[in-house]
């Protein structure tokens, strides 16, 4: 499992490099997942199917033959964090089946004539905390397209044994001749564990079977015997509907670096208004007083690897510095003060600026002693007419005698 784990940690941090080094790679060809809050990509499910008793005295003939014949029912909140893996809380009202022991039924046979097999009724109140790791989706990219998932299902809660129904036994005096069925209503701790198969309907519903096997005391049945644990299986078909998200979808969806935040596009604009922000410094902050370059590089949410159209940007800072010996550059970097929390933006406009830093020096040759980084995560906001430009490293000028400190 750890060598899994390494592997797809190696491979997702191969991606951004990837992408620098293929030339053929287009504005337009990067994606990445929309950002999600909390509330996002969550869904209600219905469930409905057969339940079984994996009890003592129960032979495996017995089990196959009378085991599958309750039918219970339940629903389910559930939520995906990302296309690999969600939570969600369950309960389920079913019956199980259970069987005295051949002592007891032998006794009832003797003295009152008994005539039947032992088999009884155990009503049961079930909840879970289901992990809901989608299997589909860690072996294989998630693709927005598809329809059938494979998923894991592994989950904690209780099982209550909520009455026993005797009404079989009647008239054969169950106190007397079945001595070791405890009718008493108890709670148990339960632990399951089985694959669900989700098919995507349409953008709003699934229709799901889910098959687990749950574990549970061993005086779940009634009869309570050494070192021995108890359970019941279910089969149950159900069908989830997904809420729409913040925006406006149900499912995970991608959105193109391109044509969604339009690096191209989005760096002309940076740059046009910040000449006409030239002209309200005094509203603007103590950042746009500096000598600003004109070049800017931006990135997409939550991301600070450079694509190929930025990385020109890069270019055009490294030739500028080198034309320009009498001038230093301050790399400070940005992150957007509606995504994330103030530590994690800090962190992450740091690793922007490392990125440029790493580029200007590694690829383009510029002296190290000649730049200088800085880092102001959401604290400060560079632009005000829309959120995203924040998302962005700029150059400040700093001639080589002096000292600039960025506030």
């Amino acid at each position: 499992m750890n060598k899994i784990k390494i592997t797809m940690m190696a491979l997702m941090m191969a991606m951004p490099f990837a992408s620098w080094a293929n030339p053929a790679v287009q504005e337009d060809s990067v994606t990445s997942l929309k950002h999600y809050t909390f509330l996002d990509n969550m869904y209600i499910g219905i469930h409905v199917g057969p339940t079984s008793g994996l009890v003592e005295n129960m032979r495996p003939r017995e089990y196959f033959k009378l085991g599958a014949h309750h039918i219970g029912g339940g629903v389910s909140l559930g939520k995906f964090f990302s296309p690999e893996f969600g939570v969600r809380v369950a309960g389920y009202y079913t019956k199980t089946t259970g069987v005295a022991n051949k002592q007891s039924i032998e006794k009832a046979k003797v003295a009152n004539g008994y005539d039947g097999d032992g088999f009884y009724t155990i009503k049961n109140i079930n909840g879970y905390i289901d992990a809901l790791p989608n299997l589909t989706n860690i072996f294989s990219q998630y693709k927005e397209s598809r329809r059938l998932n494979l998923l894991g299902i592994f989950g904690v809660g209780f099982t209550h044994s909520n009455g026993f129904d005797t009404d079989e036994f009647g008239k054969y005096d169950v106190d007397n001749y079945i001595k070791a069925l405890d009718t008493k209503k108890r709670t148990f701790f339960s632990v399951r564990a089985g694959l669900g198969l989700w098919y995507k309907l349409n953008n709003s519903l699934d229709l799901t079977f889910e098959a687990l096997v749950h574990a549970t005391d061993d005086a779940f049945d009634g009869f309570r015997y050494d070192d021995k644990y108890d359970g019941y299986t279910t089969g149950m078909f159900g069908l989830n509907y997904h809420f729409k998200d913040h925006y406006g979808d149900r499912r995970f969806k991608y959105r193109n670096v391109g044509d969604d935040l339009g690096l191209g596009d989005l760096n002309d604009k940076i740059n046009q208004t910040r000449r006409d922000l030239e002209d309200a410094k005094n509203r603007r902050g103590k950042i746009l007083q500096q000598r600003i370059l004109d070049m800017t590089v931006s990135f997409p949410i939550d991301k600070y690897f450079i694509s190929d159209i930025q990385k020109r940007n890069v270019e055009a800072v490294a030739n500028y510095i080198k034309s320009h010996p009498d001038m230093n550059v301050v790399i400070c970097g940005y992150a957007d003060v509606e995504t994330a929390y103030p530590a994690y933006n800090m962190r992450l406009s740091k690793r922007r600026v490392t990125s440029v830093f790493n580029m200007l020096v590694n690829e383009y040759g510029v002296n190290p002693n000649r730049l200088r980084i800085d880092y102001k995560g959401d604290t400060l906001q560079p632009y005000d007419r829309k959120n995203e430009w924040n998302r962005v490293v700029v150059f400040v000028l700093e001639p080589v005698e002096e000292k600039t400190t960025i506030n």
